[in-house]
């Protein structure tokens, strides 16, 4: 199934207003997924006492990324204070839980990708149409990113 993308940008402020457990909640049998972090630059207060910039490194130089469960993803998703840059992804198939050589390539192959771009927007792909609608229908200030895409 070809991936879709949207794109979410509500703000409150000049601030996007979405937050990154808005999105989890709308996805259903996460536990269904591999997940890991790909990259990450942010704030936060971490519940081990590490250090964001040390967590962010540690994100980068894993071959992999920092690969987590959904239970961790959620919980961690509560310890944010701000996210400038995130790179999430999610796949059934745990041999796609690595780093890709391009966004393209990565959007397509996985079951689902969100991030938040320079703290302007989120872009979430998947392949399951009814969570990118859900993602539509819940926010205000949506874009689909395909011009063909119509359910």
């Amino acid at each position: 199934m070809k991936t879709k993308g949207l794109r979410i940008s509500d703000k409150k402020n000049n601030i996007v207003s979405v937050e990154l457990s808005d999105i989890l909640k709308e996805i259903t049998r996460g536990n269904s997924f591999y997940w890991s972090i790909l990259y990450l630059y942010g704030t936060g207060c971490l519940d081990d006492g590490q250090p964001m910039p040390a967590f962010e490194e540690k994100i980068k130089r894993a071959k992999n990324g920092f690969v987590l469960t959904w239970e961790e993803l959620n919980n961690l998703a509560e310890k944010f204070w701000d996210l400038v840059d995130i790179t999430i992804i999610g796949s059934k198939d745990k041999s796609l839980v690595k780093r890709f050589d391009n966004d393209e390539e990565m959007h397509e192959k996985c079951d689902i990708v969100i991030e938040m771009i320079d703290s302007g927007y989120w872009e979430i792909f998947a392949k399951d149409l009814d969570l990118i609608f859900r993602l539509k229908n819940k926010f205000k200030e949506t874009e689909l990113l395909d011009p063909n895409f119509e359910k």
